[in-house]
């Protein structure tokens, strides 16, 4: 598949992942955002989105200043507030909203 539709599957499933077990997202939030110790579930994660991302930034559906640490960032935040599966309509408009976000300009 293209990048940018990889790239928005990942962070799909990602979102679907989160839902998945009462505690998920704040146990995400927990490993990326106020993990002070290299932790393998985050480099995990980090290694990822940067490949995606690079790929992305590449063929030029992404902007080059998009970093993976951000995205992923925002993705637990997409998780924490809408992430419970009867949000899924609220999730799926945040989500492009953050993707929209990272698109890079087409002219």
């Amino acid at each position: 598949m293209p990048p940018h539709e990889a790239l928005r599957a990942w962070t799909r499933g990602f979102l679907d992942h989160a839902g998945l077990r009462p505690g998920m997202a704040d146990a995400l939030r927990t490993v990326v955002v106020f993990g002070v110790r290299p932790c393998a579930s985050r480099e995990l994660l980090v290694t990822a989105l940067t490949s995606l991302v690079a790929a992305a930034t590449a063929d030029g559906t992404v902007r080059p200043d998009t970093r993976p640490t951000d995205l992923l960032a925002a993705l637990v935040g997409v998780a924490l507030g809408a992430g419970d599966p009867a949000r899924r309509e609220q999730a799926e408009r945040l989500l492009a909203l953050v993707l929209g976000g990272c698109a890079a300009e087409q002219g």
